[in-house]
């Protein structure tokens, strides 16, 4: 007769252990999240699992173009080659895991009896349906698991691959962003010098040709807004590389605000007539100053307002203005054009984002040099903005008090 009791009994225990398997794991995956190199993720991949298995040593193996690859070990004490009817490949093309009670197999590697190797785990890594790799727990203890047993090492091998992939990506999304540094560093420089050439020569073209009325002149007028428009992309090139290499140097002095303020206005209006901007100069106090570069300040100003150019319609003004404090100053720009939606605010600061309108001018790196200098000048800089409202760039300074 079945002693009910004693069923009781053993389920509550096994419940218990389960929950405490349950709780492993949840403490493993909290630390998957932190941001790790690869090295760094599989080690506490492998040490999380002899945890929970209840393992002495581990391994990890990556698939590379259809061949397991040994890209982890705490301990190397055996030679893998990769065999079609072996249990790890077994174990990686099934997607199911293994256990294999070692003192059975008459067979089994000598080396990893030698080493006194009682039972091994292979659990599959498994990412979005597809098998990545193996990773295997040796311990010097026999181990007997059930069913449920190896579907929470499924469980905990899933939040493992999701580790390893997040680690992947983070490392190709690295690499990806060098080689664009990499690229736009050489591309700038190597383009500044026939770049000057060939402007100097459009420049001699347009003194002679583009007060005349002929096509000629038309084309020339064409041929130097382009070149223009070509070198301020070189320029905001060599920029970003400069702040990338912090390289760009700030001479700190007094800046009057009214005076960088107006000259980045009256800059902009010249070479843009077409665009209205609202700037009261008289509410400004003229001993309004800070501590700050005032040919950088001048750029960020500048690189704010064509900002709010390039997304403004032409028939609405850009609105700047000043907001003092006993400590601090600030300057707001805002404009009248279709708003940034709110996933898109803290992307603008990144650089090479252009939101919604792709083909706008730029390269979209005005609002990430402007950020820098702002910085540097130990200040901050803020976005208020919804789609079809606008947007208002915000940049508070310290002031200098005298």
């Amino acid at each position: 007769m079945i002693n009910i009791a004693n069923l009781d009994y053993f389920g509550k225990i096994w419940h218990i252990r389960m929950e405490n398997v349950f709780e492993k794991i949840n403490k493993s995956a909290t630390k998957f999240l932190a941001p790790l190199t690869t090295d760094e993720t599989f080690k506490i991949i492998v040490a999380e699992a002899k945890k929970i298995i209840g393992g002495d040593y581990g391994t990890i193996f990556l698939d590379s173009d259809g061949v397991l690859k040994r890209v982890y070990a705490d301990v190397d004490f055996f030679t893998f080659k990769q065999r079609k009817k072996g249990r790890i490949y077994t174990t990686f093309t099934t997607m199911k895991p293994t256990v294999v009670d070692v003192d059975s197999e008459k067979d089994f590697h000598s080396e990893i009896k030698d080493n006194g190797i009682k039972s091994i785990v292979h659990i599959p890594l498994v990412y979005k349906d597809k098998a990545i790799g193996v990773l295997t727990v040796h311990s010097l203890h026999p181990k007997y698991f059930s069913p449920k047993d190896l579907h929470l090492f499924m469980l905990f091998g899933a939040l493992a691959s999701m580790a390893i992939r997040k680690t992947q990506l983070y490392d190709e999304t690295k690499n990806a962003l060098e080689t664009r540094d990499l690229f736009i560093s050489l591309a700038s420089h190597e383009l500044r010098t026939p770049l000057t050439s060939i402007n100097g020569y459009i420049q001699l073209l347009h003194s002679k040709l583009a007060k005349k009325n002929t096509v000629e002149g038309k084309w020339v007028i064409e041929l130097h807004a382009e070149s223009v428009r070509l070198t301020n992309l070189v320029k905001e090139l060599l920029e970003i590389n400069r702040i990338k290499q912090g390289q760009l140097q700030y001479e700190l002095r007094e800046c009057k605000v009214e005076s960088f303020l107006d000259s980045a206005i009256t800059r902009y209006s010249f070479i843009n007539p077409e665009r209205i901007i609202e700037y009261n100069k008289a509410k400004i106090p003229t001993d309004l100053k800070i501590i700050g570069d005032s040919e950088k300040l001048l750029q960020m100003i500048t690189a704010l307002i064509s900002n709010a150019d390039k997304f403004s319609p032409h028939d609405l003004p850009i609105i700047i203005s000043v907001i003092t404090s006993n400590t601090s100053i600030t300057i707001q720009i805002k404009d009248n054009g279709p708003g940034i939606p709110s996933e898109g605010i803290n992307k603008v600061f990144d650089g090479f984002y252009k939101g919604e309108r792709k083909e706008s001018e730029g390269l979209g790196v005005g609002l990430l040099l402007a950020k820098h200098i702002i910085q540097y000048h130990h200040g901050v800089i803020k976005l208020k903005s919804s789609p079809k409202k606008g947007t208002i760039v915000e940049v508070k300074l310290p002031r200098l008090i005298e």
